[in-house]
């Protein structure tokens, strides 16, 4: 696999020394108040979620989870998934990053990046988010997605059901630099 490098960020395949991070970042209720993850999440469990992100392939069809690190500071500060449907048609994306390090245009850049690269092999990258997750909604926005539907209902998270915005983007569309 070949990483994806930005002006500020590299997109690499997980390792296993990312566990303690993703348990930590991914055990934050800020973080995990619109996510179906259940929180928190131990070390153990990071463990065998990074183990499983150990086996997933970049290019073929199925769910590949990028791990997200800054060049001036390695280690862990998010991941981004992208699961591809069997046929190629579709991609789906998703974004986490550690709280402290929100706000300051690493998802859009990290996104940006992924998305640029998933053009020509898709026909379609979709994302969905909490309609009361008002800075994913912005983000898929700012990206170039477009809002093409809401789902009523959509999920139950942490007791609520959620309404699900629904994005989407043509894979063809041309993108600008990351």
């Amino acid at each position: 696999m070949t990483d994806i490098v930005t002006r500020r960020l590299r997109l690499r395949r997980f390792s296993r020394d990312d566990a303690s991070a993703l348990s930590r970042y991914r055990s934050d209720p800020c973080v995990a108040r619109y996510q179906t993850w259940r929180s928190p999440i131990d070390q153990a469990e990071a463990e065998t979620i990074v183990a499983g992100y150990l086996t997933e392939h970049p290019d073929g069809p199925g769910v590949f989870q990028y791990a997200i690190e800054r060049h001036r500071q390695p280690g862990l500060i998010g991941d981004l998934a992208v699961a591809r449907e069997n046929d190629g048609g579709q991609a789906v994306v998703g974004i986490t990053l550690a709280p402290d390090l929100q706000r300051r245009g690493y998802a859009t850049e990290a996104m940006t990046a992924v998305v640029n690269r998933l053009f020509g092999t898709v026909q379609w990258i979709t994302a969905s988010c909490d309609v009361r997750n008002t800075a994913s909604a912005k983000l898929l926005r700012r990206v170039g997605f477009e809002q093409w539907g809401r789902e009523k209902r959509y999920v139950e998270q942490r007791g609520v059901h959620a309404d699900f915005l629904l994005f989407r983007m043509p894979g063809e569309q041309s993108r600008r630099p990351s």
